[in-house]
């Protein structure tokens, strides 16, 4: 019988269901201070500011041709056509034609100036007349910039030698 005892023991717990979940309270939590920082977003790229031309074009409109090569060096190609002296400067960048034309003096003073892109074949063929003219100038130490509201006109010596 005891034998019998045991094994009715065996089965009764072999039939057992789920053990029961036993309620528990969650761990308490102690509150944490959460800082957020301000960031600010920027909502356009940072692009730096392009460097101010060493000339631009209202600088160098009625100068003296002398006055010129100084700024610029010597042209690729000078001609005469029409009353007109014209000056040819060509770079890997662009091409400058200087217009000089005699004032009421008989002095030749430049007078128009055309620019172009290097390479008219490019997709985009265009140069801005400022950064032509800039890519010409012949680079000194410490340049300065020279060019309107700054009060400041650094040009060579115009007395025409």
């Amino acid at each position: 019988m005891r034998e019998i005892c045991i094994l009715a023991v065996i089965l009764l717990a072999g039939c057992q269901g789920d053990p029961v979940p036993v309620e528990q309270a969650p761990p308490v939590i102690e509150p944490v201070e959460v800082i957020i920082e301000e960031v600010e977003v920027l909502t356009e790229p940072v692009v730096p500011e392009p460097p101010k031309p060493l000339f631009v074009m209202a600088n160098i409109i009625n100068l003296a041709p002398g006055t010129l090569q100084n700024i610029l060096g010597e042209p690729s190609l000078k001609r005469v056509e029409k009353g007109a002296r014209v000056w040819l400067y060509k770079n890997s960048e662009c091409v400058m034609h200087l217009y000089f034309y005699p004032d009421e003096n008989g002095d030749f003073r430049l007078d128009y100036v055309a620019t172009a892109a290097a390479d008219q074949t490019a997709d985009n063929p265009t140069v801005s007349a400022n950064a032509c003219l800039d890519s010409h100038v012949i680079v000194t130490e410490d340049p300065q910039p020279s060019y309107p509201g700054t009060n400041t006109d650094l040009q060579p010596d115009r007395s025409g030698s």
